[in-house]
């Protein structure tokens, strides 16, 4: 400390992913943050005010990252942030369940000679796994603090802060053998450098091959020094038949490997549930749950063999209760048996299903079925609604008043506590412009047009429309994160997602486009490499439909049979692999490793939940909502300068004559790209106007609704594909998606005109 009292320290709060970082970082911070992109990178970095420490101390919440010799964009900030130059204090938070993996990055904090704290979170999980670990051990074997925390109940976090002060360098050293040793020393020599960091750390990691400081130390460094370095490098590395990294790490992963077994024990006993909660778990929650997914998964397949089947029939009732049943009695046997063989806890039990070969599939299956419900039936129907006819309405007519009633228990009866006579923000928008300007003004149809003004189409789309997709979809995000299922289906889908140029991660930008493409364009930052988030964004734009417009293509087409609703979806499911697979062979770059921690399977805690889901909402508002604005001022400007129309002439051939599609449809998919549900309504509507004596053509129908699936993204999705991908990227993905939807619908045409 300095002599006024105030903490002359910044504290870096490292560790790997999944570990509770972010929810120590909020203990520890508050609710007042700031979160910024680290320069150069698309990575995001929080940063706040440490409370209960002395002075304004900062904390930097540095991304997860698994090592500091970066193998992504995430770990090489968190790496940098901890070379960079001022005096830090470092808290490391473990998972205390898997202290090896831990302790790895903190050979190498240690390595860096800067003073840590180590926190052992999760210690709870620890028990009930029947693990304890000795922090006295630990503690001395260290030469550093070490604190146990369950952060989700805030024990120890107290203990925390009074701990950092005291934050220490560690006191042991890894030996990594006599050659190794010896090229660590000759860069040491050549590095004449003012660091906080050790020499010694910059020489291992130049020896492993790290590219990436090789950059970060260009310009410090002279020619002459870095063609000695990799001299010193190649001399060394001629004595070994594996990479030096891979000598690195198994040196490390030894020590570490040793003092683990120093440090835990082992019991045979586990920490129990209750006798209570095991009871209705086996007897009552199995059974009732496995009879859900074994009724849904009939009520699904009934829906799309509709011609055999139709609601309410006694036929489809009978078979989907049989199907329950069965279902029922397999899942609970299996559960019952695994857990007198095996004594498991009722979260392994869960985690084992959720990854089961054959169980874990019909759970996803209603898994995303409930999501699609709460989202897209729930959000995007309900709310939207809502939002968009009584709040917002239209600038020119009343949209009308409306009652808020409270029911009262016990009775069948509510109490109206006021009549809202309120006709719609969009609409006192219009009587205060018309007070100023006239209808015909152009500012009035800048702002209120009804087709591409910035508040009745952009404010209103982001706010009313997205807005409620966005928060229930965040909603469920965070109860599946929080739950441990997300890293789970990560891993059911990593060989699938291998042939595409990806890993298991990507499927979380991919689960969030089917809210919004928007946002999950931008969580695709979450991807190591630049070839993956290429990928990611292309198969986003091109074959991930949001709930929204999902939402609407399901009702049109399953208003003919549930049958078309399949082929859409193998349709939209080919294109998606085999645009991927294209993909990953066309682009440069490798595919990245994939290393995801599985965390137990726990009941989500709702504070959490609602936590990230305020956080990531306003991360939406901030990010996606002046892109909104921006969209639609440009196709405001387009569309007085007589663009669109230019447009709409130049296609209207190829619609009719390659599509099979009436002319008019192709309003609809130039509306597609302000908004897609819009556009795919528009094109049915123009199909039923346009319809003969025998009604739409559901081929047509089909046809016309995978080309606006697989059209160019939707405004705002793509100014967003912009700002991360590069403007040349974006119009290149932009060129390439446009003529291949065209393409995709003539071939579908085709096929199906040889079925009657």
């Amino acid at each position: 400390m300095s002599g006024n009292g105030k903490n002359t320290y910044k504290i870096a709060l490292v560790g790997n992913p999944n570990v509770g970082k972010s929810v120590i970082f909020g203990l520890l911070t508050g609710k007042y943050v700031t979160v910024s992109n680290y320069p150069g990178t698309t990575v995001e970095v929080s940063r706040g005010i440490c409370k209960g420490l002395n002075g304004h101390t900062e904390i930097i919440d540095t991304p997860g990252a698994n090592s500091l010799i970066p193998l992504s964009e995430d770990e090489r900030v968190a790496r940098d942030m901890l070379l960079e130059d001022y005096e830090k204090h470092v808290v490391q938070v473990l998972d205390a369940k898997n202290l090896r993996r831990g302790l790895l990055i903190t050979t190498q904090i240690a390595e860096m000679g800067l003073p840590a704290v180590l926190v052992l979170n999760m210690w709870d999980e620890l028990l009930d796994k029947g693990m304890n670990v000795n922090i006295t051990t630990l503690q001395k074997a260290l030469g550093i603090p070490v604190i146990k925390t369950i952060a989700t109940h805030r024990v120890g976090i107290s203990t925390l802060l009074t701990s950092i002060p005291s934050a220490a360098v560690s006191n042991f050293s890894i030996n990594y053998g006599n050659i190794i040793e010896e090229g660590i020393k000759q860069i040491q020599n050549v590095l004449h450098i003012s660091t906080r960091a050790n020499k010694r750390a910059l020489a291992i990691m130049l020896l492993s091959g790290d590219e990436a400081l090789e950059d970060t130390l260009r310009g410090k460094l002279t020619h002459d020094s870095f063609k000695n370095i990799q001299r010193i490098r190649h001399n060394v590395q001629k004595h070994f038949r594996n990479p030096l990294s891979y000598e690195i790490n198994i040196k490390r992963a030894h020590f570490v490997d040793a003092l683990v077994e120093r440090v835990t024990t082992t019991s045979t006993k586990k920490r129990e549930s209750h006798p209570f909660m095991r009871g209705v778990f086996f007897y009552f929650l199995v059974p009732a749950v496995s009879f859900l997914i074994g009724y849904k998964l009939m009520t699904l397949l009934a829906f799309l063999v509709s011609s055999w089947f139709q609601p309410g029939d006694n036929a489809y009732f009978a078979a989907s209760c049989i199907a329950g049943g069965i279902s029922s009695l397999c899942f609970s046997w299996y559960i019952y048996s695994r857990e007198r063989k095996t004594k498991s806890t009722l979260s392994e039990i869960l985690g084992s299903i959720t990854m089961h070969p054959v169980a874990a599939f019909p759970i996803l299956i209603v898994i995303l079925w409930g999501v699609y419900k709460l989202v897209g039936a729930f959000g995007a129907g309900t709310c939207v609604d809502f939002f968009e006819s009584k709040i917002f309405g239209s600038a020119l007519t009343p949209s009308g008043g409306f009652d808020i009633a409270i029911p009262i228990p016990f009775f069948d009866t509510s109490y109206t506590i006021t009549h809202v006579n309120f006709q719609g923000f969009n609409y006192y928008c219009g009587l205060l412009a018309q007070k100023m300007v006239s209808k015909d003004n152009i500012l009035f149809e800048l702002f209120l047009h009804e087709q591409f003004g910035l508040i009745q189409v952009g404010l209103t789309y982001a706010i009313a429309i997205v807005f409620p997709i966005v928060g229930f979809f965040f909603l469920a995000f965070g109860i599946l994160e929080d739950s441990g299922y997300l890293p789970r289906l990560a891993v059911m889908v990593d060989k699938i997602f291998k042939r595409i140029g990806l890993n298991g991660k990507a499927i979380l930008p991919m689960v969030l486009g089917l809210g919004c493409d928007t946002m999950a364009t931008l969580t695709t930052r979450i991807l190591n490499t630049k070839k993956e988030r290429v990928i990611a964004t292309l198969l986003l734009a091109l074959a991930i439909p949001c709930s929204a417009q999902l939402g609407v293509i399901a009702g049109v087409l399953g208003r003919f049979s549930g049958m078309f609703f399949a082929i859409y979806i193998f349709i939209i499911g080919t294109q998606l692999l085999f645009v991927g697979y294209l993909s990953s062979k066309v682009l440069p770059g490798e595919p990245s490793d994939f290393i995801m921690e599985i965390p137990p399977f726990r009941m989500p805690k709702l504070s959490n939940v609602f936590i990230k889901t305020f956080y990531r909402i306003h991360w939406f508002l901030k990010e996606a909502v002046p892109l909104f604005l921006i969209g639609t001022l440009v196709l405001f400007v387009a569309t007085k300068i007589g663009v669109l129309s230019i447009v709409e002439r130049v296609v209207s051939p190829v619609i009719k004559n390659f599509l099979g599609l009436p002319l008019e449809t192709t309003h609809g998919f130039i509306l597609g790209f302000l908004r897609r549900d819009y556009g795919a309504v528009s094109i049915f509507n123009t199909l039923e106007e346009n319809a003969g004596s025998d009604g739409i053509d559901p081929r047509q129908l089909l046809v016309a609704l995978v080309v606006i699936t697989l059209f160019i993204p939707c405004l705002a999705n793509f100014f967003v594909m912009i700002k991360e991908r590069g403007l040349k990227n974006a119009f290149l993905m932009f060129a390439f998606i446009l003529p291949y939807s065209i393409l995709i619908g003539g071939i579908v045409r085709f096929v199906l005109q040889q079925f009657s």
